[in-house]
């Protein structure tokens, strides 16, 4: 929780300030987007999924409406921050590799010139999506399960945290020349504190105006995660 914390106070300091403005337009922009299109698909979705259920449990529709309109909100959360970070990817990276300079004294290993950075952290956005999508499928096939379903919300939210750390403290072990493979490795071996970190980043995108910052926030909080925790231990 410090790290997010000491994050969304990092991004209000002189000298970084000017690296949040673009990540946060872009926000603006794209979050208008997706609560439109939630607004305009809210009915039909919340109607597939209770329509779904199988007779015995119809008794439980009230709950199950609950439980539909949730998951339509996760939904969002994800369309928002798969969109909003492809966008502002190379911005995020140069806004991590500013916070690693300012705790540490030193610039991150790999190069930092700007069309590096940019194609770099395009690359890494990819990467991070074939990490991605199978698992979102798998979750979408759990989603339309009669009685299965029931679990989704929960599913979508653990797996939600779980990438939300991995979409966060990847510009800072991306910046150090890690892969992607060791950088999800170093995180295994911190399942609670990832699993924490990303929970807390999820629940701060339901949150109003918090979630205007919130990219620049978890940027900056992964990035600390990765300066006094990960990035100090041994990649074997």
């Amino acid at each position: 929780m410090n790290f997010f914390l000491d994050g969304l106070k990092l991004i209000t300091q002189p000298g970084l300030r000017q690296y949040v403005v673009i990540p946060i337009g872009i926000n603006v922009m794209v979050l208008s987007g997706v609560i439109a299109y939630g607004v305009s698909q809210y009915d039909a979705w919340t109607t597939a999924f209770t329509d779904s259920l199988p007779s015995w449990l119809m008794f439980l529709s009230g709950v199950f409406s609950v439980l539909a309109a949730l998951l339509v909100l996760i939904i969002m959360l994800y369309l928002f921050t798969i969109i909003a970070n492809i966008i502002s990817a190379p911005f995020n990276a140069v806004l991590s590799i500013k916070i690693e300079q300012r705790e540490t004294g030193r610039t991150p290993g790999g190069d930092t010139g700007l069309v590096v950075i940019v194609v770099r952290s395009l690359a890494r956005e990819m990467a991070k999506l074939i990490y991605f999508l199978p698992r979102v499928i798998g979750l979408v096939i759990v989603t339309v399960i009669p009685g299965v379903n029931t679990l989704a919300p929960f599913l979508w939210v653990l797996f939600g945290a779980w990438m939300m750390s991995i979409q966060y403290v990847d510009y800072a072990a991306d910046n150090n020349e890690v892969s992607f493979n060791d950088m999800r490795r170093l995180l295994e071996r911190e399942r609670v504190q990832t699993v924490t970190f990303g929970l807390i980043v999820y629940v701060a995108l339901a949150i109003p105006v918090l979630n205007l910052v919130l990219i620049p926030a978890a940027v900056a909080g992964g990035t600390l995660f990765w300066v006094h925790r990960l990035g100090r231990a041994p990649l074997v």
